[in-house]
């Protein structure tokens, strides 16, 4: 909401941690970023085919965009080789309190957000990685809602029907 409301707030330059570092530097940040998140993601959380899936998808949607937009794919999968990048794929798409526990749910979350990302890109919106997330929670929970709200009114027309029947 911050990034929608207030136009002139921003994140951090996903450079702004790593920009100094060079040589093997380069290197040892990102691989010590994936070796923790694929740990935890494996060991906790469960992810790994969420991980699998947006990671996929992220390549489908820079090889459709590049395809059908004229994009250079280098530049479409660019992303993929930043520091912020890790983090999201690791940190934040797999947070357990809005992802989806089955292996399946995951792989259609997963391949959701990165569908969403490629869309947001297309119409050319800042922060993609962000809303993208963002978007594809808002619509699970608002199904999730939608599910137990049907749920909630058979359930009650089944246990006034006996009722109804009593009285005829």
């Amino acid at each position: 909401m911050t990034l929608l409301v207030f136009a002139w707030v921003s994140i951090a330059p996903p450079y702004q941690f790593t920009e100094n570092m060079t040589g093997v530097g380069d290197w040892i940040l990102p691989a010590i970023i994936v070796c923790t998140g694929t740990f935890l993601n494996a060991r906790f959380t469960h992810r790994l085919p969420l991980i699998a899936a947006w990671l996929g998808g992220f390549i489908a949607q820079a090889f459709l965009r590049s395809l059908f937009f004229d994009i250079p794919l280098e530049a479409a999968l660019v992303p993929m080789t930043g520091v912020a990048f890790i983090l999201y794929t690791f940190y934040m798409v797999t947070d357990p309190a809005t992802t989806p526990s089955g292996r399946r749910d995951q792989i259609g979350f997963g391949l959701s957000v990165a569908a969403v990302y490629g869309l947001l890109m297309v119409m050319h919106v800042v922060f993609g990685l962000f809303f993208a997330l963002t978007i594809v929670c808002a619509v699970r929970g608002l199904c999730a809602f939608a599910v137990r709200w049907i749920r909630g009114r058979e359930h009650e027309a089944v246990a006034t029907a006996p009722a109804l029947v009593r009285e005829a």
